[in-house]
């Protein structure tokens, strides 16, 4: 995308139509959404951009924003060179922001996708489970729609390795395979048909919530992918905000997984492991037979948790002092990605003990 900041709309839904038009004039062109959480307000957090490693140049317009996002290199990077993305950056709804371009995948993830990351208390990805992309595309099939994937990368946390298939199926039969080999979708490539066999759209999406389309509607595409990926991502915001421990009053979450799964010894150390192996956090294991105690600590922002074994199908989550929006998603999504498929919710307030008061 290249930007000179003169000559553009005045909203954001005037704007993508033109962006997604310069995308179908390139070859593989795509126009990518990047819908993410963000905790504080836009003029708080912009300036934020040209914090660390980021360099930005920013346009208000209308009610959105245009930044041309520069990574720079750092004294002690000799070998990684400097990359630069353009975008748009507009409110879809409640905390939930976006990022919009027709830069390639890899600009994306460099840029912005970093970007984010580099401030956890105060913006976070969206983690989309595999759940969460069966129910996208449930939703996609109503009507007598049909959701073909061609191509999908997963991880399989039987064999630790990730694996990427080119294929063409019905959604369904994939996701009852990832199930069968114990393995998660991490991205997709999907296209969505007609009952007559007419392509409505052709898109792809991964679990950090970075959205393609690369044919159809884009009206289409804004309801029933970024529309949809905005509510997982609200929805999951007033899950997760506000959980730190105050005074003797808990804020705990229960995730649940399918019953009997946390039933023996072998099954807890698996946790365990699925939580050693997040980047940039530490575990401490007071228990794990029979029942299972991990205090879980994310160093990007000291947010911690204290993780009890409530039932053998349910953890109980317990925030401690600190627990951000983001600490909250990435301790989700690696035990929802590394250990087994889950679902998160609040769980039953119950009286603090006192262990649970003082420990963690």
């Amino acid at each position: 995308m290249s930007s000179s900041f003169t000559s553009v709309p005045d909203t954001w839904r005037e704007l993508l139509p033109r962006m997604y038009q310069s995308a179908q004039a390139e070859t593989h062109g795509h126009l990518r959404f990047l819908p993410f959480i963000l905790k504080e307000e836009i003029e708080k957090f912009i300036p934020r951009l040209n914090l660390l490693r980021f360099r930005s140049q920013v346009e208000k317009l209308g009610d959105y924003h245009l930044i041309r996002l520069r990574r720079v290199q750092l004294e002690l990077e000799e070998t990684e060179k400097p990359v630069s993305g353009d975008f748009a950056l507009f409110r879809i709804s409640g905390p939930v922001w976006c990022f919009c371009s027709i830069e390639r995948s890899a600009v994306v993830g460099r840029t912005a996708i970093t970007a984010i990351q580099q401030h956890p208390s105060r913006a976070s990805l969206i983690y989309i489970s595999t759940r969460e992309f069966r129910r996208i595309f449930d939703g996609l099939s109503k009507d007598g729609n049909r959701v073909l994937i061609r191509r999908h990368n997963e991880y399989n946390r039987q064999e630790s390795n990730a694996n990427w298939l080119k294929e063409t199926k019905d959604y369904r039969a994939v996701f009852e395979e990832l199930a069968s080999k114990d393995a998660v979708a991490t991205s997709v490539v999907a296209e969505l048909r007609a009952p007559k066999a007419l392509q409505l759209a052709a898109f792809s999406l991964n679990n950090n919530s970075l959205l393609s389309l690369r044919h159809g509607k884009i009206e289409l595409f804004l309801e029933a992918i970024v529309g949809q990926v905005a509510t997982i991502g609200n929805a999951r915001n007033a899950l997760f905000e506000n959980r730190e421990r105050s005074h003797s009053h808990l804020h705990p979450l229960e995730l649940t997984f399918d019953s009997g799964i946390l039933s023996d010894k072998k099954a807890n150390l698996a946790l365990a492991d699925s939580l050693s192996s997040m980047s940039k956090s530490a575990i401490a294991i007071f228990h794990s037979n029979p029942y299972v105690h991990i205090l879980y600590t994310d160093f990007r922002d000291g947010s911690s948790f204290n993780i009890y074994s409530a039932s053998d199908s349910a953890l109980t989550v317990v925030p401690s002092t600190r627990a951000s929006v983001s600490a909250l998603m990435r301790l989700y999504r690696g035990i929802s990605e590394r250990f087994a498929d889950c679902d998160i919710a609040e769980a039953t307030r119950t009286q603090a003990t006192v262990s649970e008061i003082f420990g963690g």
